[in-house]
């Protein structure tokens, strides 16, 4: 793997070589960026990988990406990452693209024995024997010049994705995989993918459901207001205010200052700062989406110590299954997306079609849509289940 390397600053180099690789069968790619200071994480730069070469980007200097951005997009062109979810993200988010013909070595390896999400480093170790420096995973991406050490992190990092991507199809070839993994890089190809639900924060657990109408109403806008101004000022979110605070917002806001000093909670200076504004959103008459959605609001699901050892139970049937066929559980249903499942919370009917329709089975699909209970019997030493 013996590969040139080119360190590309001046945008006419930068043109001139995504111009010569516009037309190859295949790319590598990964990116480097920080996200700890900003609101948006500034992309610091990008690493390609071709037959022969490694192209280093350096996308501070750099600020027309637009030829990359063409290639990822080019259907023609096979795009390998590892753990590419992020970076398609911040793409999506920074330039609207949505991705084109993708290959990602760690969802390849939860289909073929590795737990998921595997690690690039491990992965690279069992499949190619190299043993990778991962001295500089948080390095400053930022700085100029690049320490030389995270310049050979970041030339590791794609240096052994076509090897690996070769390694991979071979095995997903061999137990007739490849299709099962094409299905699940293709979400990334979809643009509703990228879209984020704006009321995902308010509604991630059961607390909304412990709040009268005016407070729902309250707590949605105050995770809009965050994020408003996290925007604003491009800073994250929790320097904003952190979450662990915004039931102290909500509680003591109504109240004005005597609410704020009888709670220790939060420090002063911020509540002093943003108290007007908070007045201000809990003040605004409510408006006919915020009605519309708080009143669509599924109602918790009443205890049934029943339907939870059901599905329990379900949920390691499933385990047992993706373990007799060598595939990740996490990958065929995450934990977090089974508990909406079992909570009867919004769930993705697509975690129940397609490649894991056709791996779990007619039966089993049936009975996690239905969501009944199991009766359990024992006789003669053999332990029977049913669902009546």
């Amino acid at each position: 793997m013996n590969y040139q390397v080119h360190f590309l600053d001046r945008q006419e180099d930068f043109d001139r070589q995504m111009e010569a690789i516009a037309g190859l069968s295949w790319i590598g790619f990964d990116t480097e960026f920080v996200g700890e200071k900003t609101y948006i994480p500034v992309l610091c730069l990008i690493q390609i990988v071709t037959e022969h070469e490694i192209l280093l980007v350096d996308t501070v200097r750099i600020k027309d990406l637009g030829r990359f951005l063409d290639i990822l997009t080019d259907p023609q062109v096979l795009k390998i990452t590892h753990a590419g979810d992020n970076d398609y993200r911040l793409l999506y988010t920074l330039f609207g693209i949505v991705p084109q013909n993708t290959f990602d070595t760690q969802i390849a390896a939860g289909f073929v024995g590795y737990n998921y999400p595997a690690g690039f480093g491990k992965i690279v170790e069992r499949e190619l024997r190299v043993n990778l420096a991962k001295s500089h995973t948080v390095a400053n991406w930022e700085a100029r010049p690049l320490d030389p050490k995270a310049v050979e992190y970041a030339i590791e990092d794609v240096k052994y994705l076509p090897a690996l991507h070769q390694r991979l199809t071979s095995k997903l070839h061999r137990q007739q995989r490849v299709s099962w993994a094409q299905e699940e890089n293709h979400k990334w190809e979809n643009a509703a993918f990228y879209i984020v639900d704006p009321y995902k924060e308010a509604i991630a657990n059961d607390f909304i459901h412990q709040l009268n109408f005016r407070e729902k109403v309250f707590l949605l806008r105050i995770f809009a207001w965050r994020r408003e101004k996290a925007a604003e000022l491009n800073i994250p979110k929790e320097t904003v205010l952190q979450s662990r605070h915004v039931t102290t917002v909500l509680r003591s806001t109504k109240d004005g200052p005597n609410g704020f000093k009888s709670n220790r909670t939060l420090a002063e200076g911020i509540w002093r700062k943003f108290l007007p504004e908070w007045q201000e959103l809990w003040k605004q008459p409510v408006t006919e989406e915020e009605t519309t959605f708080i009143n669509g609001l599924p109602a918790p699901a009443p205890d049934n110590p029943e339907l939870e050892w059901t599905m329990e139970l379900l949920y390691h049937m499933i385990k047992k299954q993706c373990l007799e066929h060598e595939i990740s559980a996490a990958l065929l249903m995450p934990k977090g997306d089974f508990n909406k499942l079992k909570e009867g919370h919004a769930f993705d009917p697509n975690l129940l079609d397609g490649w894991r329709a056709n791996l779990l089975g007619e039966n089993l699909v049936d009975w996690l849509r239905k969501r009944r209970t199991i009766q359990l019997e024992w006789y003669e030493g053999t332990c029977r289940l049913t669902m009546p």
